[in-house]
């Protein structure tokens, strides 16, 4: 049995007009998390004017950023070393570059790239840790902890120009599918009618709409 995929973070350089590319800088966790958690808002207000109705008139206002919590667990206990050269390494992240001037930029990756929109990866920046020091050796140095971290989404305009291109429907776009994903649900978030499965079971010769494995990547073709 081939031991499970550890999940790590890298650094990677952002420039104003292209893709995100990895620096080679490359932080895999000691113990995989038990749990992750992924979560954005939108920003709706009511509408000005004259209260007519028995809802409110509510307009979008924009989206805000993803979140990426977990907690990690480091331990040197049985090796005797002091656990900080272990924690230091992601607290770091949150730390001023010498060169960019600035926090480095992050991805995650755990079963495959975190995306969006079926293609675009995931960029973070760690803009919060919090770490308690949970056993110590004999002469007081830290041999386990408990690391809480929060990662805030970071992109550029020219990635939220790409990502919103890649979801037009006149365009043809790839979908990484995701756990619970259906061609129908694929079909209402690409062309906001989930009746047009069709068309992307064809363009992927899948016979069973019902059964499609999560991290495929389908073609999304356009319409007219």
């Amino acid at each position: 049995m081939s031991s499970p995929q550890k999940a790590y973070f890298t650094v990677v350089k952002v420039e104003k007009n292209s893709k995100p590319s990895a620096t080679g800088t490359k932080i895999e966790v000691q113990f995989n998390p038990e749990t992750y958690s992924l979560s954005k808002s939108s920003d709706w207000s009511k509408t000005d004017g004259e209260h007519k109705y028995d809802v409110p008139l509510t307009e979008w206002k924009g989206g805000g950023s993803m979140k990426l919590e977990m907690t990690l667990f480091f331990d040197t206990y049985e090796a005797g070393d002091d656990v900080r050269d272990k924690t230091s390494e992601l607290e770091d992240l949150c730390l001023v570059d010498g060169e960019s001037h600035e926090p480095p930029k992050l991805t995650f990756t755990w079963g495959g790239s975190m995306t969006v929109k079926g293609s675009h990866e995931l960029v973070w920046i760690l803009s919060s840790f919090n770490t308690t020091y949970k056993m110590f050796n004999s002469e007081g140095v830290p041999v386990r902890a408990e690391m809480k971290v929060s990662l805030t989404e970071f992109a550029t305009e020219k990635m939220l120009t790409d990502r919103s291109k890649m979801q037009s429907p006149d365009h043809e776009k790839a979908y990484r599918v995701q756990p619970g994903d259906t061609l129908q649900s694929i079909a209402y978030s690409h062309y906001d009618d989930a009746a047009l499965w069709r068309p992307i079971a064809s363009a992927n010769n899948i016979e069973d709409p019902r059964s499609v494995a999560p991290g495929t990547v389908l073609r999304v073709p356009r319409i007219r």
